[in-house]
């Protein structure tokens, strides 16, 4: 995946090379306010993707209720890519120059991310994406990117490393363990868990990186079953997520905590494909469904009236898109345009309030913030830290229910 998804990223910074043709749709429309977006609708991303694009949709319908965005319906033109970033790049590039789009929302993950916000800043495009946070993301110093989440992948473990490095001597794990699928987001945020825990004297037990490909966990959990770990940071999105979890519990391995880097938070899903095994696994995120950010208990109530489920629950991956919604509405406000230049340049100097909470961006368009540390028990999902955060409400539970 690494040789594929340099190979693609190469292509689209030779097609930024070839001239950065600016955008030319920078008046306001004679119609509706066009976004183009390609999504992860089916492929290996498509729980995730799926929610995402379903918060870009719930947003969507707020605002066209409202009476639009500068007077203009807001209309979302979705493309699925299949979860492959190829097919996400020549899409972009189909939105902007076929279709002729206004605006441009990202896809899910940091590894359809990186290709396509090539396209994005090679036409001067804002691209505002709620789920691509890795390091990659950003050391190409695109001025049109900006990433809506309080934080970098890199920062994602940092509230369950700090949990853990605070148990009491007696209590604290001695060994980790660390299954994790080869995507870049991933690596960022378990290599960066793995170096402080290791510098803390939690030694490495196991760690294997595994191809996007993989679906049979068995081997796996063996392998991490007899390496002993007290604890497993599995680097996942969903489905690894649910496949490892069910090929623990089918080898008896009982570690005293699982995280898990995606895939608990998009919960309704993670919770019908795991049932009772979902309870005690905890992940980083930047919201929970009962928070107390405004705008929230709406967004909530109008996600489950679009999209009811029987749990009632709304995916993470939901209130990211819902979110970059809100920063793109704010921006166009703001500036009273469509121009994605004085959107981008307005957007590096003003922060925006989101259902995530305040973020702010630097030059390459990374936030600022920290992630919450949530965990499942009795079925939903709980923010237990950090002690300071208003939405906390209920404390880690430690070792984890048993499968």
């Amino acid at each position: 995946m690494r040789k594929a998804l340099v190979a693609i990223v190469g292509l689209a910074l030779a097609l930024t090379a070839c001239g950065n043709t600016p955008s030319t749709q920078s008046a306001l429309p004679s119609g509706p306010i066009v976004i183009g977006v390609s999504q992860a609708l089916t492929g290996d991303k498509s729980d995730p993707g799926t929610a995402i694009n379903q918060g870009y949709a719930v947003w969507a319908k707020q605002v066209n209720d409202a009476g639009g965005l500068l007077g203009h319906q807001v209309e979302l033109k979705v493309y699925d890519n299949q979860s492959l970033a190829d097919t996400a790049v020549s899409q972009y590039e189909r939105l902007v120059t076929v279709d002729k789009v206004n605006l441009l929302f990202g896809p899910f993950s940091s590894a359809l991310t990186i290709p396509t916000s090539a396209v994005a800043e090679k036409y001067k495009m804002a691209f505002v994406e709620g789920a691509g946070g890795a390091p990659k993301v950003f050391e190409r110093k695109f001025k049109y990117i900006f990433f809506v989440q309080p934080a970098v992948a890199q920062k994602q473990a940092d509230p369950f490393v700090d949990f853990i490095l605070k148990l009491p001597a007696d209590q604290r794990p001695k060994s980790a363990a660390y299954p994790q699928q080869d995507d870049p987001f991933v690596s960022a945020t378990e290599d960066g868990a793995q170096a402080r825990l290791e510098a803390a004297g939690i030694k490495t037990a196991y760690k294997q990186v595994y191809p996007p490909t993989q679906t049979d966990f068995a081997s796996i959990a063996a392998a991490v079953s007899h390496s002993g770990a007290d604890i497993v940071l599995g680097g996942t999105i969903f489905d690894d997520a649910v496949g490892q979890v069910q090929a623990f519990s089918a080898a008896h391995y009982q570690p005293k905590a699982v995280y898990f880097t995606s895939g608990p938070s998009t919960t309704g899903a993670f919770k019908q494909a795991l049932k009772d095994k979902v309870n005690g696994i905890t992940t980083g995120d930047g919201w929970v469904q009962n928070s107390t950010e405004p705008g929230n208990p709406k967004f909530v109530a109008d996600y489950l009236k679009m999209f009811p489920n029987s749990d009632n629950l709304v995916p993470g991956e939901a209130a990211e898109g819902y979110s970059v919604g809100q920063v793109m509405e704010a921006a166009v406000k703001a500036t009273q345009s469509v121009d994605n230049a004085k959107i981008a340049d307005w957007l590096h100097s003003h922060k925006v309030s989101t259902v995530q909470g305040e973020i702010g961006w630097d030059a390459l368009g990374r936030p600022n913030g920290s992630f919450l540390l949530e965990q499942w028990q009795s079925g939903v999902l709980h923010v237990v830290a950090p002690k300071s955060d208003p939405n906390k409400d209920a404390d880690p539970v430690y070792p984890k229910p048993t499968w």
